[in-house]
């Protein structure tokens, strides 16, 4: 068995996904999340992602333009860093409390990824190589273990920094992200 698509996507994806904004919205969450919550989320949006690349590659693109799709990751990103920095100390135990973090994690980050490049590129990649299962094993695991370090980094800010410069970190990191994505649509 040829398992050269599998590395090379693993690797093709990890680095492509170094630096990326879901990266650094995983980094986000895990500084108000578990870690074992955030990284459990982001390797099932990740693998249901990565499935839709293999097995539709670009339907999704041709329903729903990558314009709209970024325009609303976008404004959620800054609707969001907004939304940390409203919330109050007994709001905040109350949301934690009434709402899963797992699913609110799964769902920004799938949204932040529909269309992004590493779909894209493991689009491309199982067109490329015609062994569907390992490109979605290669991918998912590529762009899973670098999103899992950003999860690290997190939950060490989370340790090591004071819980209300962490907030307005959190929502920094957000409301940057969500301009940028908006300057890159408009601007770029």
């Amino acid at each position: 068995m040829n398992i050269g698509p599998l590395i090379i996507t693993f690797f093709v994806i990890g680095v492509a996904e170094l630096g990326d904004k879901t990266q650094l919205l995983t980094l986000g969450f895990a500084t108000r999340y578990s870690i074992w919550k955030v990284v459990t989320a982001v390797f099932a949006a990740t693998a249901l992602l990565m499935a839709v690349a293999v097995l539709f590659g670009g339907v999704i693109n041709y329903y729903v333009p990558t314009f709209y799709v970024q325009l609303f990751v976008g404004l959620l990103f800054i609707l969001f860093g907004f939304w940390i920095l409203k919330e109050e100390k007994e709001e905040e135990k109350k949301i934690k409390g009434d709402q899963n973090p797992f699913w609110i994690v799964f769902a920004s980050f799938l949204l932040a990824e529909v269309g992004d490049k590493t779909q894209l590129a493991t689009f491309a990649l199982s067109a490329k190589y015609g062994s569907p299962f390992q490109v979605w094993l290669g991918a998912t695991l590529g762009m899973a273990g670098v999103n899992s370090l950003g999860a690290l980094a997190g939950g060490w800010i989370r340790r090591y920094v004071p819980e209300n410069l962490v907030k307005w970190i959190g929502a920094g990191v957000f409301i940057v992200f969500g301009l940028i994505t908006l300057a890159n649509l408009f601007i770029f």
